[in-house]
């Protein structure tokens, strides 16, 4: 918005000013001085205050945005820090001295901007000047706020206060004499704590009872030791509290105006117009003024409807028949008048903008624009000069910064335009302009017309841009007459003579489209961006701002869509004018890295042009060092195309792949042959880089075939070398490339390493005298097929995705891994040995080293033997256990070596993956690693399973005497000696092979673990295995039984026993030399003594008799009562019986008593029964259950007896 006065075009807001926290200078003003406020009163320097006016200047709200949303909910003041003394303008103008006053009349005096006032700018018929805003907005304050400190010393608090009363009331006396309606804000900050000050609420009172200050508006205190926060809000609650009372200072200002308006009387002048044909300014010329003071006094309230009411109200009064036309063309007040038009749109623009009406503002902006025109065109001098086209640019600036002024927050995005807003009516039609564009838009407009006003300033005739001085009189009046200087300068500034200083045109351009780049790049505009550079480029040129006109054309040139776009021409133009700023600048890497791209063919021929990169830098003597250019093939159109192919797309290692680097120059035919110096080729992956270097002998007749097509295949071959620190294949080869020229270099090498290799660029180095250049071409994917080139015309189509990749295998093993003499199935708790063979199936010598991995939970740790070597493993790992490069040595070509990996015994089954990897190279290439990889699942399983069944028997030894006395030999003995009650039971143990194939059981037997309860045991083994051992058969079941003989060690302990015991079976495989294990299988914790008594059950056979059967019912007692049992003994069908029917026994405590029954059987060779006797307790009435032993079993109706056959008596 250059050009309008800053008062004009600035956002009006309540004006603070804060006397008293430290000095500033005042600022020079152009309003004649009036009133001065002083002070004796030192300033407040304390840290409180500092802090005080740090919050203050940060609450200054005259740099945000122009939006409700910045100042929404926000009480906003522009501040002003000064000292203790400050000037108010003057009022009212002074009566001119030489102006006669009548003895009748007194004159009237106005303000001294006023058109009434003599000395005023305006005076007698001008309508406005920025003058007046500035006085508001820099000048007269809403609200005078002075800082005091308050002591709390005693002996001086009463001058203290005295000189606060006085000071004060000087200042309410100046503000009432000024005639301005200022308010007196008085602010008091204490010194040292109120506990030494008690009376500070009874001093506080004085003060605001002698002042007359109003304690909740006017007078504030600020207590000591305060936090920054509490500091904080000090000031806020101020601005808050002030606020509303500034507000109203403005709104009472609004009615003084409107009242006056109303009034409709023009008021008298203090002095009468002096000229002849002057004038008094019109009532229509008033309401003009009024209005403009009504809208600014509204956007000092913040109240932007009304503002936009008063401004429209103004704007089509000063645009109406009695104001602007009645203004002569060719008086100063015309371009006055167009000046304060321009600022009531652009006022109104805001307020729109404001209220984010964005198509009203548009529209508005228009009107505004189309109603100058017509003026213009009627009255003034036309819109075909500069001087218009100069307003339609500064008026299109105005609208983009206003834009930026309001920080829209859709512009913030990537939003182009924004859509109409909801007061626009449905249905309505609205122009694609009509929309709100983002500020890049309205920038981007005015450089057109900027553009437009050099070519009009350019045809100004050579007479009329002669310097006042330098012409006729009549010629400048001429000039006068013909050209529009509203707002820009005289046609001799405009378009001046060679020699003589004016208006930079390129510069104006360069700005505008300077803020309109950023705009639309934001956007992603980037057509217009690229536009728009070239455009600022052009003009930086003409202003021979060589070095500027690089820095925007070379990221144009390296980025710019025309080339992917196939807009040769664009690309050519944009090239030659890079390389013509770059050569005036110095910048040799831009010459020739536009050089390098304009030797293509696909550019026009100029015949006048060497086409020789060695000559780029001739004639350049601004180069400030020896270039250095990298280029990249993404960037440019190289005249220089490349390919990579590979003939095969898989490979192993070990064997040579043939592969192809075809580079075609597409460069003009008149073109200098290009000789490089070196090309290298990275690869990504298992290959070694490639490196070749230029040789012009290395063309001969074997190597080399040239074609009629221009095509020429070299085969190269390569060696080992280093570069650059690190080692690389090179070779030698004739790098000059000719116009239209192929040359085709093809390469075997041999592959060291597994993976995928891709060829990722190809590196065109070119070292001179003069610079150094470096061209990257990266190999990508392509569409289209490749090809493979072969001798004598031969070529051969290559369709894959990415030709320029390969994938390495690994290289086929020959050497063999596989495990010999393998059992079928694996046991626990045996050890497992197994025997890998390694065949080494190469033609020459191997050395070979192994790693086994055993992997699973709880993986034990492996061990490996071979005839020559024992090594054992690291420590066991979570994972498992890994024996890692393991050497083997070399093994002859068809030789064997057995390796034996051994495996500790297992206690429990587990499930684990042993893996074997050998890792080779043959002694003929020792650089190629070869691997041979097997696993194998390891399953381990129990090879026995059991169940047990553990049952009482009666021991045969007899239980002590309750009235016997046994006294030991001495105390150990007796001390360790079992004394107790004794015990005899049955364990049987029915174990099951769960292997696959027939295992010899070489010994079952029972440990006894442990036993709780105080008590000795030992076990014997009834039935005895034979010699050789017992063979179990897969899946068969076997039964072991174990006599169990359990003591109490004391006789008085009644305390319950258990007994922990396992079952360990001695076994072997039913082989020649298998080794002997031991599985241990868990049996149930077992109760073997108990205070409860129990009825036991036996049966034996007669010897005399051999029909009859006896049978013993005996019962224990093992507690300290005296017990009383009733027994009773049923008949039955299946067998007679001697014997008590029906008995009482009593058995006295720690003893056992048995009952003898004799039973003839009906039946021989079966189970006969039930056996209904009944054992009951008397006291309890509870019935014992009777438990069977040997030849007994219990069925749910009874005991059953054996009866074994007359053949086995």
């Amino acid at each position: 918005m250059d050009g309008y006065a800053p008062a004009y075009v600035a956002h009006n807001i309540p004006l603070l000013v804060v006397s008293g926290l430290g000095t500033q200078s005042e600022e020079h003003t152009r309003l004649p001085q009036g009133p001065r406020i002083a002070s004796e009163i030192p300033l407040v320097e304390s840290e409180d205050a500092l802090t005080v006016r740090r919050h203050f200047k940060d609450s200054d709200g005259s740099t945000l945005a122009w939006n409700s949303r910045e100042y929404g909910g926000r009480n906003k003041f522009k501040v002003k820090l000064v000292g203790r003394d400050y000037t108010l303008p003057v009022r009212n103008a002074q009566f001119p001295p030489s102006q006669a006053t009548s003895p009748t009349s007194k004159p009237v005096l106005h303000s001294a901007l006023s058109p009434l006032s003599p000395g005023s700018s305006v005076f007698p018929d001008g309508l406005l000047d920025s003058k007046w805003i500035e006085k508001h907005q820099e000048l007269v304050p809403s609200a005078y706020l002075s800082f005091y400190t308050f002591t709390s010393d005693p002996t001086l608090s009463t001058l203290n206060d005295n000189q606060l009363k006085t000071d004060i009331n000087s200042i309410k006396g100046i503000l009432s004499r000024s005639g301005y309606k200022t308010r007196l804000i008085v602010a008091l900050l204490s010194e040292k704590s109120i506990v030494q000050s008690p009376d500070v609420e009874e001093r506080l009172a004085n003060i605001r009872k002698a002042t007359g200050l109003d304690g909740k508006t006017s007078l504030f205190f600020l207590p000591p030791q305060s936090s920054p926060v509490e500091l904080k809000a000090f000031v806020e609650t101020i601005i808050s509290t002030i606020y509303p009372i500034c507000i109203e200072y403005y709104r009472d200002l609004s009615k003084h105006s409107r009242r006056k308006r109303n009034r409709g009387v023009v008021p008298p002048p203090t002095a009468p117009p002096t000229s002849g044909t002057s004038q008094t300014l019109s009532s229509h010329g008033w309401n003009v003024r009024y209005d403009f003071k009504l809208g600014v006094f509204a956007e000092f309230r913040q109240e932007m409807d009304s503002a936009v009411r008063s401004y429209e109200s103004g704007y089509e009064v000063l645009l109406g028949l009695d104001v602007l036309e009645a203004i002569a063309s060719w008086s100063p007040r015309w371009n006055e008048a167009r000046l304060l038009a321009d600022i009531f749109a652009i006022r109104i623009l805001r307020c729109l903008l404001w209220n984010v009406n964005s198509t009203a503002a548009v529209r508005r902006w228009q009107s505004h624009r189309e109603r100058m025109r017509d003026f213009v065109d009627r009255r003034g001098k036309g819109s075909a000069t500069y001087g218009w086209e100069a307003w339609e640019a500064r008026w299109a600036m105005v609208m983009g910064e206003l834009i930026q002024k309001a920080s829209i927050s859709e512009f913030g995005s990537s939003a182009i335009f924004l859509a109409t807003e909801k007061t626009i009516a449905i249905g309505e039609r609205v122009e694609p302009w009509e929309y709100l564009h983002h500020p890049g838009y309205w920038f981007r407009a005015a450089s057109k017309h900027l553009m437009a006003r050099r070519t009009l300033a350019l045809e100004i005739p050579e007479e009329d841009r002669s310097p006042p001085g330098y012409s006729p009189a009549s010629q400048i009046a001429s000039k006068a007459y013909t050209y529009d200087t509203y707002l820009c300068p005289e046609p001799h500034e405009e378009s001046p003579l060679p020699g003589r200083e004016g208006v930079d045109h390129p510069l104006l351009i360069i700005e505008a489209l300077s803020k309109a780049i950023p705009e639309f790049s934001r956007r992603g505009q980037l057509r217009l961006v690229q536009e728009l550079q070239i455009l600022s480029a052009a003009e930086s040129m003409k202003r021979e701002a060589w070095d500027d006109a690089v820095k925007v054309l070379r990221p144009l040139w390296q980025k710019m869509s025309y080339r992917s776009e196939g807009w040769w021409n664009a690309v050519e133009d944009i090239s030659w004018a890079l390389r013509k700023a770059a050569a005036c600048a110095g910048d040799g890497g831009s010459v020739l890295a536009v050089d390098w791209e304009l030797m293509n063919k696909c550019f026009t021929h100029h015949t006048s042009w060497h086409y020789d990169l060695s000559k780029s830098l001739d004639g350049l003597d601004t180069l400030k060092a020896k270039p250095a250019v990298v280029l990249h093939a993404n960037e440019i159109t190289s005249f220089l195309s490349a390919s990579y192919v590979f003939e095969y797309p898989e490979g192993n290692v070990g064997e040579h792949c043939s592969s192809q680097l075809a580079f075609t120059s597409n460069a003009l035919a008149t073109a200098a042959p290009l000789t490089i110096s070196e090309i290298r080729l990275d690869f990504d992956g298992s290959m070694k880089h490639l490196v070749l270097k230029h040789k012009p002998e290395a063309v001969d007749s074997d190597s080399s075939e040239m074609r009629p097509d221009n095509l020429d295949l070299s085969m190269v071959s390569l060696s080992e070398g280093m570069h650059n620190d690190r080692a690389v294949l090179t070779g030698e080869a004739n790098l000059t490339f000719r116009p239209g020229q192929t040359r085709v270099f093809e390469f075997s090498s041999m592959l060291r390493e597994a993976g995928d290799a891709n060829a990722a660029s190809a590196n065109l180095s070119l070292a001179t005298d003069q610079f150094d250049l470096e061209y990257i071409h990266t190999f990508q994917q392509t569409t289209m097929p490749d090809v493979w080139w072969g001798k004598r015309g031969v070529k051969k189509r290559i369709v894959r995705p990415n030709p320029s990749s390969i994938t390495v295998l690994p290289k086929p093993p020959k050497l063999e891994l596989g495990f010999v003499n393998m059992e079928s199935q694996y046991y626990a708790n045996e050890r497992m040995l197994l025997k890998l063979e390694v065949l080494n199936g190469e033609d020459v010598d191997s050395v070979v080293s192994l790693d086994v991995q055993l992997t699973g939970e709880n993986a034990p740790a492996i061990s490996i033997e071979t005839n020559d070597l024992d090594q054992t493993s690291a420590e066991n790992t979570e994972t498992g256990s890994d024996l890692a490069g393991t050497a083997l040595g070399k093994i002859a070509s068809a030789g064997t070596r057995v390796v034996t990996i051994s495996i500790p015994a297992l206690d429990v089954p587990a499930t684990y993956e042993l893996s074997v990897k050998a890792a080779y190279h043959l002694v003929s290439d020792i650089e190629t690693p070869v691997y041979c990889s097997m696993s194998m699942q390891l399953e381990v399983i129990n090879p026995f399973e059991a169940n047990y069944d553990f049952s009482p028997r009666i021991h045969p030894a007899p239980w002590p005497s309750l009235f016997t006395h046994d006294e030991g030999d001495d105390e150990n003995q007796q001390g360790t000696q079992a004394r107790g009650l004794a015990q005899k039971w049955c364990l049987t143990a029915r174990y099951a092979s769960f292997a696959t194939e027939d295992l010899i059981v070489d010994d079952i037997n029972v440990e006894v673990i442990g036993s709780n309860g105080g008590i000795e045991c030992y076990t014997e083994k009834l039935v005895a295995l034979p010699g050789s051992g017992l063979r179990v058969a897969p899946k068969s079941l076997e039964e072991a039984q174990f006599d169990c003989f359990t003591q109490k060690l004391s006789l008085d302990d009644r305390g319950t026993a258990t007994l922990d015991i396992s079952l360990a079976i001695k076994w072997r495989r039913d082989s020649e030399g298998s080794q002997s294990n031991t599985t241990i299988l868990a049996v149930p914790r077992l109760l073997v003594s108990s205070s409860e008594p129990r009825v036991l059950a036996a049966v034996s056979y007669s010897t005399k008799i051999p029909s009859m059967v006896h049978f013993d019912v005996t019962i224990e007692n093992p507690s300290n009562h005296f017990l009383t049992f009733g027994l009773t003994m049923e008949p039955s069908e299946k067998f007679a019986f001697s014997g008590t029917k029906q008995s009482t026994l009593q058995l006295v405590p720690l003893s056992r008593r048995t009952v003898k029954f004799r039973l003839l059987p009906s039946v021989r060779g079966d189970w006969i029964g039930p056996i209904h006797c009944v054992i009951r307790d008397r006291y309890f009435q509870k019935v014992l259950k009777i438990a069977p032993t040997d030849g007994l079993k219990q069925d749910k109706e009874g005991l059953l007896v054996w009866v074994p056959p007359e053949e086995d008596l």
